[in-house]
């Protein structure tokens, strides 16, 4: 029994370890009374900064904590701050919707304390500078005055893919 729990257990802390270096680090937001989300992931990025490749969709995995009851309509606002300019990135309405877009079966209304996964699919154009740029995302409660939920900020680069292969 002893040598079956040290392989049990042989087994489960490198995956444990795995899931918890998958995450992407993160920064608080600039207003640091904004709650941070318990954890992000964006596309398979575990060091900054992250890498946005043009033409594609970014992935952004974003756990957080509801802070009030019978959450129905929350939003996402996305900032990019390239060269010390900061500007709106303007999401379709289908992507910005949170709630149309939570993960594991998740819905809203949400209540407060409930714990969920929003999943951004951030598109990344061709036109996009290749320059580090700071990502700023804002989950949003629209029928709280958009009262800030989660914020957090992450450092990336937009880079070309490579043409060879």
């Amino acid at each position: 029994m002893y040598s079956f729990n040290n392989f049990c257990l042989c087994l489960v802390l490198p995956l444990m370890w795995t899931s918890v270096t998958a995450n992407t680090p993160i920064r608080q937001c600039i207003n640091n009374s904004y709650p941070q989300p318990l954890m992000v992931q964006i596309d398979n990025c575990d060091a900054l900064p992250c890498d946005l490749w043009k033409g594609t969709e970014a992935k952004i995995d974003i756990q957080f904590v509801a802070n009030r009851n019978t959450m129905k309509k929350l939003t996402a606002e996305v900032h990019l701050t390239s060269l010390g300019v900061t500007i709106p990135y303007d999401l379709e309405t289908s992507l910005g919707n949170v709630c149309s877009n939570l993960l594991h079966g998740a819905y809203c209304p949400l209540d407060a304390g409930e714990d969920v996964t929003y999943q951004l699919l951030l598109p990344v154009t061709n036109n996009q500078p290749e320059v580090p740029t700071r990502l700023e995302v804002r989950l949003l409660d629209s029928d709280n005055g958009n009262s800030v939920v989660s914020c957090f900020l992450a450092d990336t680069r937009v880079k070309k893919p490579s043409s060879g292969a």
